[in-house]
């Protein structure tokens, strides 16, 4: 199989089969064509940070001398960037080759009865990644949780150590409309005897639901942030410089990313870190420091160009959004342009609000998706402001690029995704490599 006719396949079968279950995932890594085993997990799931910390996790493992796969969710232009080793992404050429793996593999267990559906697109994916890390003969493999937790594909191997960000309302018509319910899901990837880190506030009522479930399946549990002031943080010219101590000692280190919410994610994933070892894998000091300030992640509050300024933040929901604008705050930035878009199941009005306030006029868009909501129906969000429409995203940014004031793109990643591609030269009409469907993560 050629690369483009292995995304014409992931094309194919987005929106198939989503059933909310996983026996035909545990049937197929029961039956993987290549060893799985061979390398070692680390699960990360979470509302919000939970991709940010398994890049700082990785990066981490990788500076401590190890060969490290990554797999992620969403992407932001290319669909390869799901699937990384040593933080590079996936060939165009391995990726073919690890999709047709996955849907040989698929067919071959269709054919003889195994399974009753062919693999859905996010399983498809993650069958590629670990058919990729087994064929690269990875150390280990960090595995960002798609959606919720208890249903998702990537709770099928079993891992060193599982993470839990933290826990916020998110897609409350699949997880649920409380914040107790959607850590009951996300605490699905807790395993008997497995540790478990969890960046939850130790007062929230969702990390009580995750505290009983840790005890329940006796899963050895740290909460990141238990104590009095565990993590200390001062902003520098070089980034955030941060102190974070546990039960295992003190640590310091500096985030060079944006936004003191990074400082958070990366406590969680020293903290991952301290887990693996307490369990005799050994991490030093000295890689923990480089693997965090060397990390770069597209879209996370990233500045691109400077004239004008574009600042391109994939929060997507309540608490990614307030990440955002208590950096904007802290930095001074206000009266900017704002291009915004949402998918139709967020929280928007919300969001808007949120950022209504620092924002002196706005573009709406929509992100490419069937999901998406139309633009036309956010303009009652931003009364008082000065407001333009403009479903094509890179239409939208040249709108936005006349009032030669700071752009703030945020919203959705698929909208920030589209953005990007069109910002740094890539393609002019806003689409990425391989459209979302409803079903796709």
């Amino acid at each position: 199989m050629q690369y483009a006719a292995a995304c014409e396949y992931l094309r194919q079968i987005q929106g198939e089969n989503c059933k909310l279950s996983l026996d035909n995932v545990r049937r197929l890594i029961a039956r993987a064509p290549v060893d799985i085993g061979a390398c070692r997990y680390v699960q990360v799931a979470g509302s919000n940070g939970k991709g940010s910390t398994s890049h700082f996790i990785a990066a981490i493992l990788k500076a401590a001398g190890w060969r490290v796969g990554l797999f992620t969710s969403p992407h932001l232009q290319d669909v390869r960037e799901r699937i990384r080793v040593d933080g590079r992404p996936v060939s165009r050429r391995d990726f073919a080759c690890a999709v047709s793996a996955a849907r040989a593999w698929c067919e071959r267990l269709l054919t003889e009865g195994a399974i009753a559906n062919r693999a859905t697109f996010f399983e498809t994916l993650f069958l590629a990644a670990l058919h990729h890390f087994a064929r690269c003969r990875a150390d280990w493999a960090v595995l960002e949780v798609g959606l919720g937790g208890r249903l998702d594909a990537t709770s099928t191997v079993r891992p060193e150590v599982t993470v839990i960000t933290n826990v916020s309302l998110e897609h409350t018509n699949v997880l649920g409309r409380t914040l107790e319910a959607i850590a009951r899901e996300k605490a699905g990837v807790i395993r008997r005897g497995v540790p478990l880190v969890c960046g939850c506030a130790p007062g929230m009522r969702a990390a009580a639901v995750i505290r009983a479930a840790a005890r329940r399946r006796r899963a050895p549990l740290s909460e990141v942030f238990a104590g009095r002031r565990p993590l200390t943080v001062e902003k520098g010219s070089a980034g955030y410089f941060c102190r974070y101590r546990n039960g295992v000692g003190e640590h310091r280190f500096l985030v060079r990313l944006k936004g003191r919410h990074q400082a958070r994610n990366a406590a969680v994933a020293v903290a991952v870190v301290d887990a693996l070892r307490r369990r005799g894998w050994e991490v030093g000091a000295a890689a923990i420091g480089r693997g965090i300030a060397g990390m770069v992640i597209p879209g996370r509050i990233e500045t691109i160009g400077q004239r004008p300024p574009l600042i391109l933040d994939g929060g997507h929901n309540r608490a990614g959004i307030q990440a955002l604008v208590d950096f904007l705050r802290e930095e001074r930035i206000h009266g900017f342009t704002l291009l915004f878009g949402v998918l139709r199941d967020k929280l928007y009005a919300d969001m808007a609000r949120k950022l209504a306030p620092l924002a002196g006029r706005v573009v709406l868009s929509e992100p490419e998706s069937p999901r998406a909501l139309p633009a036309e129906k956010l303009r009652r969000y931003f009364p008082g402001l000065e407001c333009r429409v403009e479903k094509d995203p890179a239409r939208a940014l040249a709108i936005a690029k006349k009032f030669k004031k700071t752009i703030i793109v945020c919203g959705s990643l698929y909208l920030v995704g589209a953005i990007r591609a069109v910002a740094l030269g890539g393609k002019k009409d806003g689409r990425q490599a391989i459209p979302r469907s409803r079903k796709a993560v």
